[in-house]
C-alpha cells in the first residue's frame, strides 16, 4: 500500500485528488510520551488550516520536498510558525526522488540538500533580524523619545 494509502486524508475528495485539504490529527504513543500530530495541508489555498493547526501546537515539522525545494508555501508555514512562537524542525521529504528522478551524483545531491537547508535558515534568520531591529528601534524610541517630540 506504499504510496497508495493516504490514512490522514479521510475525505473522498482528498483521496481522489491526492492532496490534503483538511487538517487531521492522530495521537501517537511512545514510551511515556504522547504526541498529537496534526497533518495540515501544504497548498496555499488551505492556509487557514495551517494557521489553526499552528495555534494548537507546541512545535512544527516543516516538510520540504527535496526535488522541488523551498516554495511560497514553505515561507508561509515558516512565517506562521514564527508568529505563533513555534520551533520549526525542517524535514527533507522525498529524498528518493532526488536519486531516481534527477539522477544526480552524490555530491550534486549533497549540494542540492545543503542549498535547501541554507535557504530555510536564511528565511528564519530574516525573521530573527526583523525582530531584533524592531526591538532595537523600540528601545531607542523609549530611551530617547520619538523624533520630533
Amino acid at each position: 500500500m506504499v504510496g497508495k494509502l493516504r490514512f490522514m486524508d479521510f475525505l473522498d475528495e482528498e483521496q481522489r485528488r491526492a492532496i490534503t485539504m483538511k487538517s487531521s490529527s492522530i495521537a501517537l504513543k511512545f514510551c511515556d510520551c504522547s504526541i498529537n500530530l496534526i497533518d495540515s495541508p501544504g497548498c496555499m489555498d488551505f492556509c487557514s488550516e495551517v494557521s489553526t493547526a499552528a495555534r494548537l501546537s507546541d512545535g512544527a515539522l516543516v516538510l520540504v520536498d527535496a526535488v522541488e525545494g523551498v516554495h511560497i508555501q514553505t515561507h508561509a508555514v515558516l512565517s506562521q510558525a514564527w508568529i505563533e512562537k513555534l520551533t520549526p524542525c525542517m524535514v527533507l521529504n522525498k529524498l528518493d526522488r532526488v536519486i531516481s528522478e534527477l539522477e544526480v551524483t552524490p555530491m550534486e545531491a549533497y549540494t542540492r540538500l545543503l542549498m535547501i537547508v541554507h535557504e530555510v535558515n536564511g528565511i528564519m534568520s530574516g525573521y530573527k533580524s526583523e525582530k531584533y531591529l524592531s526591538d532595537v528601534d523600540s528601545r531607542l524610541a523609549s530611551q530617547f523619545g520619538e523624533v520630533g517630540d
